[in-house]
């Protein structure tokens, strides 16, 4: 056997694993992060660091990759969360993008949770769509929902997961900043009635989330 053939053996079914599971390769990860900061700088630059409406829908548009899918042929559970963090990135960088941008605010976002509710699997390679928009809030936490769709020409959405994710905001020192502060800081008007009425409302839902944290103090 010649070194090209032996080459040609090794390399080609080399490469092919590679492109499948491109998401998983090392710095994979790290560079699509860097890629989306890179363009959500910029973006916000040209805007003056000016928020979008604070209850603004932004979209990822992914597709379900061979390194996505587990045993079952679906999108693998796990997924979904990793998928969530360009999400909540994304979403951050448009409606708060002075906390994200202006170091000198020393304030941090940091995700303290993910509730996840699976409605429909997400076949290999299927196209799909991430929306990600503020849910409500109150004096500590920042409530972001996701939902994981599925576009069909002609037809309705299909849902296939609905997730919810809990941040909170903290300086270097460790204090607790609440979201309306942050809010307030990048020009949002949260005394609005009609901001207000739509966080009050959400809340009534999403405070209920709060008790399964509380339910794990008790001995199993």
């Amino acid at each position: 056997m010649t070194w090209t053939k032996a080459i040609v053996l090794v390399g080609v079914p080399t490469l092919l694993v590679g492109v499948a599971h491109i998401n998983s390769l090392p710095f994979a990860y790290t560079i699509r992060s860097w890629w989306l900061l890179r363009s959500l700088v910029e973006r916000a630059k040209k805007l003056n660091l000016e928020p979008e409406d604070l209850f603004t829908v932004v979209c990822q548009n992914q597709k379900c990759t061979w390194d996505d899918i587990d045993y079952n042929q679906h999108m693998n559970n796990s997924t979904y969360n990793k998928k969530l963090d360009f999400s909540r990135i994304h979403l951050l960088y448009v409606i708060v993008p002075k906390i994200m941008m202006e170091p000198n605010h020393h304030i941090f976002a940091h995700n303290a949770g993910v509730f996840t509710l699976f409605k429909r699997e997400i076949p290999p390679l299927q196209p799909y769509t991430i929306q990600t928009r503020v849910w409500t809030w109150n004096e500590k936490w920042l409530f972001l929902q996701h939902r994981f769709i599925i576009e069909e020409t002609g037809k309705e959405p299909i849902v296939c997961c609905i997730a919810t994710s809990k941040i909170v905001f903290k300086k270097t020192s460790g204090k607790t900043v609440s979201p309306k502060e942050v809010f307030e800081l990048c020009g949002h008007m949260i005394d609005d009635p009609a901001i207000e009425t739509k966080r009050s409302l959400n809340w009534d839902k999403a405070k209920h989330l709060l008790s399964v944290h509380h339910d794990w103090d008790s001995k199993l």
